[in-house]
Order: structure tokens, then sequence, then C-alpha cells
């Protein structure tokens, strides 16, 4: 049964309604309250089966997420009401296990906690049908409230059976609830289903992103929602059917919509992945019109950038250039009532045809996100292609200490707000002026 996100939570820039972090009481033992480690239960609402993941972390803290759109952050004894409401303990046993590790906890801020947790469940497990977003935009995952930590989704290209087993695995271990396939270009369908299955039966959140031309094949979008997938993310570069084809190839228009239109068919959440590069942003408006009437409410966006005029004659975007192009995409998006993210802007590669680049996407989904590459090898969403270690050879710990991951963690966590282009949601995380803040370096191709 394919799930439909739900998103009672806006992320992303739009609507943010996350409640505060439950800051109940001081435990004196948080190991006590759950192994650190994910959790994954499944519950029925208004006939559908909703998919909860409650990640502990080490520290006794937590996040709760639904359908992986819908998110809260818990502390402690957050995290034990969490867990033993959906075990469906008695509130006689939670009181027990709440006066055990929680001293001084008076019966009525049990009960009024309790409550808290048990309203925050019901109102996330209202199915929404949105697309799994994170990002530093919102405020829950502000760096100045919550520094940048365990991301909660991944990134990783297509690549053999055993390659992402091995990475499906690990990232299930580390508690990192999300994974996103990336189809960099024609891919191996046995490959792909069984990526597919692989994640979903493991319990993460699955999704596949890519053209219209390799997803629209044959079967292909109702074996993948036979096998689980949650979300699947489309490139739509325009509604102009040649400016999508010069970038996409030959006849993806047509295959892109196609692929959409399956997608709401097998009741997958389908989302518009868009590039904002000088050919398509004219067209942006009538691009996002388009998805509207085709009822697509999921849009996530990136940029190609330069600093070169030559480079940006070959049609990427100069960096004083991306805050104007943004402000359009969003202004459109809320007009039309979309629900836009923006991925982190993709800096131009003079060796490699824009379309090429356009295709392969974004690094990663957002500022909580990585991307794992076959062998393992993690590169964060922004900077250098720099490795920040492995996720199947290294331990987390020695991964977050890692000088690429601290460099990235030290540039979004600083204020890169300025009143220049106030309220725009692509500034959330880092100034898009700033090349700094771009993903550079192509790395290699993984789909073997």
């Amino acid at each position: 049964m394919n799930r439909q996100p739900s998103h009672e939570y806006r992320l992303g820039g739009f609507d943010m309604r996350i409640p505060k972090s439950f800051r109940l009481s001081t435990p004196w033992s948080l190991r006590a309250v759950a192994e650190p480690g994910l959790y994954h239960f499944a519950r029925e609402a208004d006939g559908a089966t909703i998919r909860f993941h409650l990640r502990v972390d080490s520290g006794g803290g937590g996040l709760l997420v639904a359908n992986g759109a819908a998110i809260t952050r818990l502390s402690a004894s957050g995290v034990l009401f969490a867990k033993a409401l959906m075990e469906r303990q008695t509130p006689e046993k939670i009181a027990k296990q709440a006066k055990r590790l929680f001293k001084g906890m008076s019966a009525e801020r049990f009960t009024r906690d309790l409550d808290a947790v048990r309203t925050v469940i019901e109102r996330m497990q209202s199915p929404r049908g949105d697309y799994p977003i994170f990002n530093l935009s919102d405020p829950a995952f502000s760096p100045k409230v919550a520094p940048l930590g365990r991301p909660i989704s991944a990134d990783v290209p297509l690549c053999a059976p055993f390659h992402a087993a091995r990475i499906f695995d690990r990232l299930w271990e580390v508690g990192i609830p999300h994974v996103t396939i990336v189809v960099e270009r024609d891919c191996n369908e046995t490959h792909l289903l069984r990526a597919v299955q692989r994640a979903s039966d493991l319990g993460l959140i699955t999704g596949v992103r890519g053209r219209g031309t390799p997803l629209a094949v044959g079967n292909r979008i109702a074996d993948m929602a036979a096998a689980g997938l949650d979300h699947l993310d489309v490139y739509c570069f325009s509604a102009v059917e040649d400016i999508h084809d010069a970038l996409a190839g030959k006849g993806d228009c047509k295959q892109a919509a196609r692929a959409l239109s399956m997608a709401a068919k097998h009741e997958i959440c389908a989302v518009a992945q868009l590039a904002i590069v000088r050919a398509t942003l004219p067209s942006i408006g009538a691009t996002l019109q388009r998805m509207s009437e085709h009822g697509i409410k999921n849009v996530a966006a990136f940029a190609v950038a330069t600093t070169n005029a030559e480079e940006a004659a070959a049609g990427a975007l100069l960096g004083h250039e991306l805050p104007p192009a943004a402000r359009l995409v969003e202004e459109y998006a809320e007009r039309l009532g979309l629900r836009l993210i923006w991925n982190p802007a993709v800096r131009f590669d003079p060796t490699r045809p824009l379309s090429e680049q356009a295709c392969r996407g974004p690094r990663c989904s957002g500022d909580t996100a990585i991307r794992v590459e076959a062998d393992g090898t993690i590169f964060l969403p922004r900077g250098p292609w720099a490795s920040a270690g492995n996720l199947i050879d290294d331990d987390w710990n020695a991964i977050e200490r890692s000088d690429a991951y601290q460099l990235y963690r030290e540039r979004v966590e600083s204020d890169t707000h300025c009143d220049t282009c106030p309220g725009l949601a692509i500034c959330a995380a880092d100034c898009p002026r700033e090349p700094a803040g771009w993903a550079e370096g192509w790395g290699g191709e993984s789909d073997k």
C-alpha cells in the first residue's frame, strides 16, 4: 500500500507551524528512555496507513517524523511519551516509567505533557498528500536553535543492488529515515526496482528522482508503486516543449508529463523538480502554472550558478541574478499555492554541457540531507566535492568531526541574512550570491 506523505507542519519556508520542542523534565538516565536509533511504527488514520519514524539521539532527545513530511523535535521525556503512545501502552504504564525516570514530575504535569504529545501525533497523522520537505529554512531547524547534526535524508545515485543494500541498511542503522534514489541517465530497471523494494522494506521513506524518459517506460512507475515508492521527483524544466527537450532530451517533455500523471494515478506523491537557468527562467511562470493545472502541488528547485560572464552566456546564472530569480519563482509558487523548497545551487562546470548538469540535478535534497555514493563516500549539500567520510566504514561521530563536515556546519550556521533580500526562502541557509555556498565539483558516475 502506498503512503501519501502528510504535512501538518509545513517545512521549507512556507506555512510554518511546527510546535516548539517538548522540554519537559530532566531525566536522570537518558539511555533508559529508549536506546538511540530509529524506530518505525505504522498507524491507520482515515483509511490510510501513516508511517512514523522516531529517531532517538544519543543525548536522549529525538525527532518524530510522519510520512516524511510532518516533523517535530522531542526532548527526552517527549521521546518517552511518543514511543509509549506509538506502542499503545496504557497511561498507567507510561506514568510508572515517567515517575521512575523524571524526578519531580507531578501528576498534573504528566497528564498535561502526555496530552500534548498525543495531540501532536494526532495532528501529524492527518493525510495531506505533501512532499517530504526538510530544510534549514524552517525555524525548527534554525542553526541558532539546533546545530546541524545527523541529517534526515540522503540522496543516493542508483547503483548495483549489493551497494544499494549496504547503504540503505546503514542509513537505517544510523537513524536517517529518508532516501531519494537518483536516476542520472537511462537506468537498469532491475536495479531500480530492487533498490525501491529494499529501502521500503526497511521502513525508509523512499523517493526516486530523474527525467521523465527513463521513469515513464512501460510499467516502471506502477512497479515502483507496488514496491513501496513514496514520492517521485520528475525534472520539469519548462512548459515550453522545445526549451525542456533542449535540456532533457528529445521527447522528454511529454514523458515527464506522463510520469507525473502515472505517479498520481498510482497514489505516489509527485514532485516537479525545476532547474533555474537562463533558458528556463522566462517561462517559469507558465511552467508553474502548468504544474498547478495538472494537480502538482510540490515543487523543488535549484539553480546552476557562475561568477564568469562566459559561463553565464552558456546558460548559467550569475550570483547576483539568483535573488531576483528566486523572488520570481517564490512569488509565482505562493500565488499558485504550490509548496516550494530550494535545493542548494550548483556551480556551473565548464567541462560539461549545461543540459547534462541540469539533468544531474542538485547534489542533495536540501540542507538536512547528504549525498552518498555507491562506495559509501559522503558528500555534503554545499561546497567543494570533498568527502566527509564513508557511511559504510566510518563511525558517524567520526564523520561529524571530519574537516568537510565542520566547514559545512560553520558555513550554514553563520548568519548570512542581509537587508537586501528580506523574506526570501532561498536565503535561509546561505546567501545564494556567495559561491562558497554552492555545490561544486562533479564526482563520478554511479549506475554500474
